[in-house]
C-alpha cells in the first residue's frame, strides 16, 4: 500500500469518463473505490457485474463497489465528480454524506458554466478542477471504450489550505500511477479556457454532423466553422485577460486528429437523448461575448443548432 492519505475514493456518475477513471483506479492497490449513481437499478447492476474497459480488441473486467445511497459510503478522502454540468445543481446537495473538512472534490465538467455552481455550493472540503483531453465512449452500463490518451491538469478553484494542496499532489501521483499523465497547475483557469476552446470547436459540430471527431477535418464547411468558433472564443478569453496558449485553432485540429475515432461527449448525449453541456461551452462563450460587447455569431449559430437538436427529443 502506498503512503498516502487517499484511502477512500468515490466516482460520482458512471458515464464514459467516470467509468474510465474508475477502471484506471481499480488497477491500483490500497484504495477503496466506490461508484455513486443516481440510478439505483444501474448501481445494483454495476455492483453485481462490475466494469469493463475496451482498449482496441482487449477487454479488462474490474469488480466495483456501487450504490445509489451516499449514506452507505460515508465520508471519503476524494470525490471525483463526473456528472454533466446541467446535473450539478441537483447532485451537489446529495453528496454531503461523503464530506468532511478534509475531503477533496475534483470536478471534471466541460465548459465554464459549472464554476459558479461549485463556488456557490459551499461544500465542507476543498474544491479543485480537472481538465482532461482523455477520450472515452460509454458502450453500455459499466462498459467503456477507451477513445484516446491525453494529458490531465488539476488545480484549485479559489484558495486552498496547505493540507488540500498536498492532497491534490497525492491525487496527481495516484493518477500517474494509474497510467494517466497528470500535472498540477498553479492557475487552472488557463487550462479550463484552453480546453473550452477545443470543446467550442469540436463538440457542437460533431453533434450537428453526427460524426466522430476526425471526420470534421474531412468536411470543408465544418472545418471553417470550427476555425471561426475557436477564434471567436479566443477573442473572448483574451478580452478577459486569460493567458490562453498560442495557436488555438491548430491545437483544436491536433486534438481532433489525436482523438479521430472518439465520439464526443456532446454527440453521445444527443444520441442518448440527454441534455448536453452546450450551455456551458458555446453558450457560455456567447454569454461572455455579450457582456464584453464582442461579436460571436458562429458560436450563436452552433448553440442554436444544438439547442434545436435537444428540443427535438427533450420535449417529447
Amino acid at each position: 500500500m502506498r503512503d498516502t492519505s487517499l484511502q477512500r475514493v468515490v466516482i460520482v456518475g458512471p458515464g464514459a469518463l467516470g467509468c474510465l477513471l474508475a477502471t484506471s483506479l481499480c488497477r491500483m492497490t490500497g484504495e477503496e473505490i466506490w461508484v455513486l449513481d443516481h440510478d439505483s437499478q444501474r448501481a445494483a447492476l454495476l455492483q453485481h457485474s462490475g466494469l469493463t474497459l475496451e482498449r482496441g480488441d482487449h477487454l479488462e473486467h474490474f469488480p466495483i463497489q456501487a450504490t445509489a445511497d451516499p449514506q452507505r459510503i460515508g465520508p471519503v478522502d476524494l470525490v471525483l465528480l463526473c456528472v454533466k454540468s446541467p446535473a450539478l445543481g441537483q447532485t451537489l446537495p446529495s453528496l454531503l454524506p461523503l464530506f468532511t473538512k478534509k475531503t477533496l472534490l475534483l470536478a471534471w465538467q466541460n465548459g465554464i458554466a459549472h464554476l459558479s455552481v461549485l463556488l456557490g455550493a459551499k461544500l465542507p472540503g476543498a474544491v479543485a478542477l480537472a481538465v482532461t483531453s482523455l477520450g472515452a465512449h460509454l458502450v453500455g452500463p459499466g462498459r467503456v471504450r477507451f477513445g484516446g490518451a491525453g494529458a490531465t491538469s488539476l488545480g484549485f478553484l479559489g484558495e486552498a489550505s496547505p493540507e488540500a494542496r498536498l492532497a491534490l499532489q497525492e491525487v496527481a501521483e495516484l493518477f500517474r500511477l494509474a497510467g494517466l499523465a497528470t500535472q498540477v497547475e498553479p492557475d487552472i483557469m488557463v487550462q479550463v479556457w484552453n480546453k473550452l476552446l477545443v470543446n467550442v470547436g469540436i463538440n457542437a459540430l460533431t453533434a450537428i454532423q453526427n460524426c466522430e471527431n476526425g471526420r470534421l477535418l474531412e468536411n470543408g464547411e465544418a472545418l471553417a466553422l470550427m476555425r471561426a468558433a475557436v477564434l471567436e472564443a479566443a477573442s473572448v478569453a483574451r478580452a478577459k485577460g486569460i493567458a490562453i496558449a498560442p495557436e488555438p485553432v491548430a491545437r483544436t485540429i491536433a486534438v481532433c486528429k489525436a482523438t479521430a475515432s472518439n465520439i464526443s461527449s456532446m454527440l453521445q448525449d444527443v444520441r442518448g437523448n440527454r441534455q448536453t453541456e452546450i450551455e456551458g461551452i458555446n453558450g457560455a462563450v456567447l454569454a461572455e461575448a455579450r457582456q464584453l460587447g464582442l461579436p460571436a455569431p458562429v458560436n450563436a449559430k452552433l448553440f442554436a443548432a444544438v439547442k434545436g437538436l435537444e428540443k427535438g427529443y427533450l420535449a417529447a
